[in-house]
């Protein structure tokens, strides 16, 4: 792996950088909270217009034929900004699923609007009783001539009263038993008659939502990917929505551990900065390490992606670091800040509440140390280490 930017990658981070640290500063993200959409519609166009929506959509669909390198640099400093916006929703649930899957007039017809601004995406998957197991999906499209009719119960949706479209998992063979098989994918109309959103607490900044679906219509030409086939686009779908949020937690730590960095070089105490003393530095060390430890893992994953080899394990690894390891940095944040860490004024709030989302959202460490687990008994490391001595 390499881990050195390309010259236009350093170009994209310097720009991103500066976008979002002039857009995106303390005042402006409360008002972005406060208002009636949890985030800014004249934002979201600016980014449109700067070409973050169309960064990895090819060229011949209104994008700019970027990689998920480039895209990962973006995401990682719009989470340092603790950016609340549908961003990175519309580009793990509608780009990247419609990029992979999509049938050829589903992209001639979506991804340019994405490019635009002028379409928002998000995911309808999790059900009361499937969330991190999609196996339990109940939700049923009953099939009517051409058409299909969508009913069902879905929770954390992120966004959907903003959304134009939900990516939205049900099943189209009926089944009593727990089944993989039987899942197909529909882009659901946000704004079409049976589809009603309700919004669910969350301490986070991006708004989550329960949708009720109540024979919500859709054609056969809503389809993503066949009929029956929905797991393993689904899987490959929530792999890459992972990997990509771990880059999102690392850039929100990464902002937490700067943050603190600056404070400690600044209160004095006993005549000092408290960032003089060694028990200080030893705490900035170790938070520093973890930090970095979750980076690199996200990154991994996000090449290895980009390689086109399976990065089932080094997901789930990245997810697992940063869910227990980011608990930590901000532990160890707000007790280097003392109080002024939970005034609503101050950065380290803004951190804390998008990490506390973020740690539960696609699965917390419990469930990726049980995949990871899975994974090495397929094939124990002993077993892999001869396969490549030969």
């Amino acid at each position: 792996m390499d881990f050195a930017l390309s010259e236009v990658q350093e170009v994209f981070k310097s720009t991103a950088q500066k976008f979002f640290k002039e857009k995106c500063t303390v005042s402006m993200l409360k008002e972005f909270e406060e208002n009636n959409k949890g985030y800014s519609l004249s934002l979201y166009k600016e980014m449109a217009d700067l070409g973050l929506l169309g960064l990895i959509i090819p060229e011949e669909y209104g994008g700019a034929g970027g990689n998920l390198m480039d895209l990962a640099i973006v995401i990682e400093e719009a989470g340092y900004a603790c950016l609340p916006a549908p961003f990175l929703s519309t580009i793990s649930y509608g780009v990247l699923p419609l990029i992979n899957h999509g049938t050829e007039a589903q992209k001639r017809d979506l991804l340019p609007k994405i490019a635009s601004g002028e379409l928002i995406f998000t995911s309808a998957l999790s059900e009361p009783q499937a969330h991190y197991d999609l196996k339990h999906i109940t939700s049923f499209a009953d099939k009517s001539g051409g058409e299909y009719s969508l009913s069902g119960s879905k929770l954390f949706v992120p966004f959907a009263d903003s959304a134009d479209y939900l990516l939205t998992l049900a099943r189209t063979i009926k089944s009593s038993d727990v089944s993989s098989e039987g899942l197909s994918l529909f882009l659901v109309k946000g704004n079409q008659s049976g589809v009603q959103t309700s919004q669910l607490p969350s301490i986070g900044s991006d708004r989550l939502f329960e949708v009720d679906l109540q024979e919500a219509n859709v054609s056969a030409g809503d389809i993503l990917g066949e009929v029956d086939n929905g797991w393993t686009i689904t899987q490959k779908t929530l792999q890459m929505a992972t990997a990509l949020q771990c880059i999102e937690m690392a850039g929100v730590l990464r902002r937490a551990l700067e943050v603190t960095r600056d404070y400690v070089k600044e209160r004095m105490q006993f005549g000092r900065t408290i960032g003089s003393f060694q028990s200080v530095q030893h705490r900035l060390a170790d938070m520093y390490t973890m930090v970095e430890g979750g980076r690199l893992a996200a990154y991994q994953a996000i090449w290895k992606f980009e390689k086109g080899v399976s990065a089932e394990r080094e997901v789930s690894i990245a997810k697992t670091w940063l869910g227990m390891k980011g608990q930590d940095v901000l532990v160890g944040a707000h007790q280097l800040h003392g109080g002024v860490g939970l005034d609503m004024d101050y950065p380290l709030q803004f951190c804390f509440r998008r990490f506390k989302s973020m740690q539960l959202n696609l699965g917390p460490a419990p469930i990726h140390l049980k995949r990871i687990g899975q994974s090495l008994s397929k094939k124990s490391v002993a077993d892999a280490s001869l396969q490549f001595l030969k």
